[in-house]
């Protein structure tokens, strides 16, 4: 006889990048098992690798490829998923934020570190930058895309790493959606022309487009707490996924 099944909850919410609705369930056993081996791993792109599968397993919506989302939606989607999956809260350990002395020690600062609990269905999507339209010259113009989470992969594949010049080089050539002069919209080019097109930038203009990138969507959280200790109260802006993996 074949053993019971589990009706498992599904619940709603958006992708931040597209505003897209879709359904999801908690993540399951299984899923737990990917995580916890990522957690084992100092390699942050072994977690986001980790969180993709997961999401993969656990977006019930159909048509929803994890490959096509940004790495914010990934990270976004994520807090969701654990939210319903082992409970709203995360418990993580605070110490104050000052100026170091030259013996390495906080000057004037309590090193105690508090325990503090923060509610991640209270951290907001990331602010998503709705005008891509960059202005390089009186005339010409580029229009940029958020890369997605496979063209990080790809990238990161062929290259030293994230901090290499020739992975945000591709990175950028990438992630043009289309080029403009006056009325005129260039929207078919290859690779390697773009490239061309790109090194053809004066430096400034060539910066203009790095700062999009940046200045990405990211997930950001400001804590607010005390020390249990001291007991002075300190503010802490806490960024990125690596800091949520709990």
């Amino acid at each position: 006889m074949a053993l019971p099944s589990i009706v498992t909850p599904e619940y709603n919410t958006i992708i931040p990048s597209t505003e897209q609705k879709i359904t999801y369930r908690p993540f399951l056993v299984k899923q737990e098992k990917i995580l916890l081996t990522a957690q084992e791993s100092d390699d942050p792109n072994d977690q986001t690798l980790a969180l993709a599968n997961v999401l993969a397993e656990c977006i019930t919506t159909a048509d929803i490829s994890v490959g096509g989302l940004t790495t914010f939606d990934i990270e976004y989607l994520f807090l969701k998923i654990r939210s319903k999956s082992v409970g709203e809260n995360i418990t993580i350990k605070l110490g104050h934020q000052g100026t170091n002395s030259p013996s390495g020690t906080l000057e004037n600062k309590c090193e105690y570190k508090t325990e503090i609990s923060i509610n991640i269905d209270e951290i907001a999507p990331p602010e998503i930058i709705t005008d891509k339209k960059i202005q390089l010259t009186d005339d010409v113009g580029v229009v940029i895309k958020y890369p997605t989470f496979q063209d990080v992969i790809d990238n990161e594949s062929s290259k030293e790493g994230t901090e290499s010049i020739a992975f945000m080089f591709d990175m950028i050539a990438n992630s043009i959606d289309y080029v403009y002069d006056g009325e005129d919209v260039y929207n078919e080019f290859s690779d390697e022309e773009m490239k061309d097109w790109i090194e053809s930038l004066n430096q400034s203009q060539f910066e203009k487009i790095s700062n999009f990138f940046n200045t990405m969507p990211s997930l950001k959280h400001e804590v607010k707490w005390k020390c249990s200790k001291c007991g002075e109260e300190d503010t802490l802006l806490i960024e990125g996924l690596q800091n949520f993996f709990i």
